[in-house]
């Protein structure tokens, strides 16, 4: 059995694999098509991780708030 304190919803997951697939097609755009430099794509690398770290925390924050008695 998963543990829930360490879980999302089945909606959580969806959102998450979005925001990944958004992160990957974005990511993709920038290096194929446009000429930036190194220091874009890190930045970049930065801010989608903050973000994403973010998004998992207000996703299991919510459902985390399901199981308070």
């Amino acid at each position: 059995m998963v543990d829930p304190k360490q879980g999302v919803s089945r909606r959580g997951i969806r959102i998450l694999g979005v925001f990944v697939a958004a992160y990957l097609l974005i990511g993709s755009y920038m290096y194929l098509y446009m000429d930036l430099p190194t220091l874009a794509y890190v930045a970049y690398g930065i801010l989608s991780w903050v973000g994403g770290m973010l998004l998992f925390y207000r996703l299991h924050s919510s459902f985390m708030a399901d199981f308070d008695p």
